[in-house]
């Protein structure tokens, strides 16, 4: 009887119990451990796990997470950032279209290689702001790189709501010219951020390609619906809409991660000072410069050679083109997990070297379609694999100002090769001079590689005048060689 009711007792102060198993071991595996997947049924980890939908490119890795409070369904920082990169994409796009027709279609062709020429030059200007000072207030300011975000997305929605019934105006430059600025701004802030996002260097790659892709997909989803609002109410209201897109994109902006930089950033103050730009850093950027200004050169060449035939034959390559960004960042990724960053730029610049050396026999839109294709996925992979790479090696605090730095300089690279498409050719020697380009990088390239592994710098242009060629010739030196004599040491006395 006294352990009858002693079990009795127990059972009315011990919590109901599941099943046939004890009270004690059913409190040890709700607690010490999550709750076990019943037979037949999935839990909803599993499920997002599973990655049923293919690969996205806003969703996690496919690696196990940690136990946490919010489970499977938590926005994580990486959502964050993309959310925010794909409103400000597909505002751009807007944007650009609103801008297109009074640019380039809707003029003579004469009046519009000029046309071009005045936007290169309007486009290379916004970096004479964005290396000295907005590269620097990234690592500087106070939590400046979340900051930033919110203040360029701000400015791009403040400058296109002043946009709205001025396009053609002669005020439209100036405008057009800050929002360039607010925007080189924001892609540069933008690749400081994404380092803390990942976990460890080798998902730099992974991120990069996901924000790249999700930048095109987002930049044709605002860009299609852009072109008919132009067709059928007017530029205006285009950019009424990329200025809500932008406001949006500020908002949400609010959410992302703060970045702690080092207390101070380096300075190139001397030669002794530590350069940011490593030899590999150094050698990855003039891969990628040539990249860019080989996809700024074939997209005028395109533009100016087949404008004249049909304006359609224009679309149809720069669909390709299209293709080719978005699908570049994509085998970026892929090829990641089998290549270093290094040897993903080798590639990309060989791989479009032999297309462009076939697409020579062909010379005509056929040759011209598979070129864009393959310069647009190299482009973009080698731009991602850059990215890595700068964001593996240097330091925190230097984020900005190397990515203002040389974005400077791939943005200069396209412009030389965009202008250098204005002059008249055909698309055949246009291929040909593509060949010859990429043939000589992929040669310097090697020889980089080389000596970047010896730790010697890669072989580039002379930043200086040798020493000798400052020096001036004193009296002593011009009478020397006069007589045909060395000059005369300093110390010593001249002969008389």
């Amino acid at each position: 009887m006294r352990t009858s009711a002693g079990c009795d007792a127990r059972s009315r102060s011990s919590p109901p119990t599941r099943g046939t198993s004890s009270p004690s071991a059913e409190w040890a595996t709700s607690t010490l451990s999550p709750p076990l997947p019943q037979a037949g049924r999935e839990t909803p980890r599993r499920r997002v796990m599973s990655g049923a939908g293919g690969w996205s490119p806003v969703r996690e890795p496919r690696y196990p997470r940690l136990p946490d409070n919010g489970g499977s369904r938590r926005v994580t920082d990486f959502m964050r950032l993309a959310r925010v990169h794909a409103l400000s994409a597909a505002g751009d796009a807007m944007i650009a279209v609103a801008l297109a027709d009074s640019l380039f279609f809707s003029v003579e062709p004469d009046a519009a290689r000029s046309s071009v020429l005045w936007f290169l030059a309007l486009t290379l200007a916004p970096f004479a702001l964005v290396a000295p000072l907005i590269g620097p207030a990234v690592d500087r300011a106070p939590g400046g790189r979340r900051l930033l975000i919110v203040l360029l997305n701000a400015g791009r929605a403040v400058t296109a709501l002043f946009m709205i019934g001025i396009v053609g105006s002669r005020w439209l430059a100036p405008l057009a010219f800050a929002i360039l600025v607010l925007g080189k701004g924001y892609a540069v802030a933008k690749a400081s951020i994404v380092p803390i996002t990942v976990r460890t260097d080798d998902e730099l790659v992974n991120r990069n390609s996901r924000l790249a892709v999700l930048s095109g997909v987002a930049g044709l989803a605002g860009g299609v619906p852009a072109w008919l609002i132009q067709r059928y109410a007017g530029s205006d209201w285009v950019i009424g809409v990329a200025t809500g897109v932008f406001l949006g994109s500020c908002a949400l902006a609010f959410r992302l991660p703060p970045a702690e930089v080092a207390p101070r950033a380096s300075t190139d103050t001397g030669p002794g000072k530590t350069d940011i730009r490593g030899f590999g850093i150094r050698l990855a950027a003039s891969g990628t410069a040539v990249l860019r200004g080989v996809l700024g050169f074939m997209t005028f060449l395109v533009a100016f050679g087949l404008r004249d035939e049909a304006l359609w034959q224009v679309y149809l390559v720069g669909a390709f083109a299209m293709i080719g960004v978005l699908s570049g960042a994509a085998v970026a990724a892929r090829m990641r997990s089998g290549a270093r960053e290094e040897s993903i730029l080798q590639i990309m610049l060989v791989v479009p070297a032999l297309v462009s050396l076939l697409a020579i026999w062909d010379g005509g839109l056929r040759g011209a379609i598979v070129v864009a294709l393959v310069v647009g996925l190299a482009a973009s992979a080698g731009k991602v694999a850059f990215d890595s790479v700068v964001q593996r090696d240097a330091p925190n605090a230097d984020y900005g100002r190397s990515f203002g730095r040389f974005e400077t300089r791939f943005q200069l690279s396209w412009v030389v090769g965009s202008a250098l498409a204005v002059i008249p050719m055909s698309l055949r020697l246009g291929f040909i001079l593509i060949t010859l380009f990429l043939a000589a990088a992929v040669v310097l390239h090697l020889v980089g590689a080389k000596n970047v592994r010896r730790g010697q710098p890669p072989p580039s242009l002379p930043r200086r005048l040798p020493e000798k060629w400052h020096r001036r010739p004193n009296a002593g030196d011009q009478r020397a060689s006069g007589s045909g004599s060395p000059p005369a040491e300093p110390d010593s006395p001249e002969p008389s």
